[in-house]
């Protein structure tokens, strides 16, 4: 496992790799580097062997191969990180087990699935609840269930999306009580169906990697158009709330300049957006009962004490 490695570690095993760049060194030889990955974590790589890099050349999304290699310090990281020096790889065979490559969550799926269900039926407003319903339902909740929540930052394991999802509404159900005025149905309808599009977005094969409708229009985009197409079959709906509920869905990062098209303006949209942004961010956290240790984290880009 990628967590067990220590300098000087000589390795002989499948991992996922992340390409991330082909190019020329000073001296003009050739070079590659990018992310090797389990489902314990990831450790950068690079690799100078010619034949090797030419053969990464055509890695065009995430790819499981046997790798030979070396764990070393990377003496350019400046914090004494390691890094894996790749020397071989080769394709995988039918017969290998490549199980150890898809990440798993540290939770209980079926009861994220039960609170789920209880999260749909505390919709009063009937048109919203069979609107959150019919989403949720069939082929789209199959995926919803093994979908990651995202490629690498938060959620990025099987069934992260539903987790996530569960754990939004939750919250936003919580801020709700304590804020008056604010509109429960819409609360929670907005937290349940807000990442909806990442299942067009984020692909659940092998190292979740974005398909070119979600390179395009991104899953904020797809979850108003989904909602908004879904809304369509019922007679219900009263078009104020409707709006209200693409409100949350579109806003929900926030601020336009962290992705939404249009800023929080509404009690709903912001309880939506903090609950999504406390969810994420907690999930940074460990919960395996390691010890804990500082450790740099991408997503917020600082030392956190995990």
């Amino acid at each position: 496992m990628i967590k067990e490695f220590k300098a000087g570690t000589k390795i002989d095993r499948i991992l996922l790799v992340r390409l991330q760049k082909i190019g020329n060194s000073s001296n003009g030889a050739a070079f590659a580097r990018g992310l090797a990955e389990d489902n314990s974590g990831c450790i950068p790589f690079i690799c100078f062997e010619a034949g090797t890099v030419d053969k990464l050349r055509a890695v065009t999304a995430p790819k499981p191969f046997r790798i030979t290699g070396a764990v070393d310090i990377n003496k350019f990281a400046g914090d004494m990180s390691l890094q894996l020096i790749v020397q071989k790889i080769q394709e995988v065979l039918p017969s290998d087990d490549v199980s150890h490559l898809m990440p798993k969550g540290d939770f209980d799926l079926e009861e994220c699935e039960e609170k789920l269900q209880t999260q749909i039926g505390k919709i009063k407003d009937k048109g919203i609840r069979e609107l959150v319903a019919y989403v949720l339902s069939g082929e789209t909740y199959r995926q919803f269930k093994v979908n990651p929540a995202g490629m690498r930052l938060h959620h990025a394991y099987v069934g992260g999306l539903l987790q996530h999802s569960v754990a939004v509404a939750e919250l936003a159900e919580a801020i709700a009580e304590k804020t008056k005025g604010a509109n429960k149905d819409l609360i929670l309808a907005g937290a349940l169906l807000h990442d909806v599009g990442k299942l067009k977005e984020i692909s659940s094969e092998m190292g979740f990697p974005y398909t070119t409708e979600g390179r395009l229009l991104g899953h904020i985009t797809m979850t108003a158009i989904i909602v908004n197409e879904a809304a369509a079959r019922f007679d219900n709906i009263d078009d104020i709330v409707l709006q209200q509920l693409l409100h949350i869905i579109v806003s929900h990062h926030g601020e336009q300049e962290k992705g939404s098209p249009i800023a929080c303006a509404t009690k709903e949209s912001f309880i939506v957006h903090y609950a999504d942004e406390i969810d994420a961010i907690m999930n940074q956290f460990k919960e395996n009962g390691e010890p804990a240790a500082w450790e740099f984290n991408k997503m917020l880009q600082r030392f956190i004490y995990s």
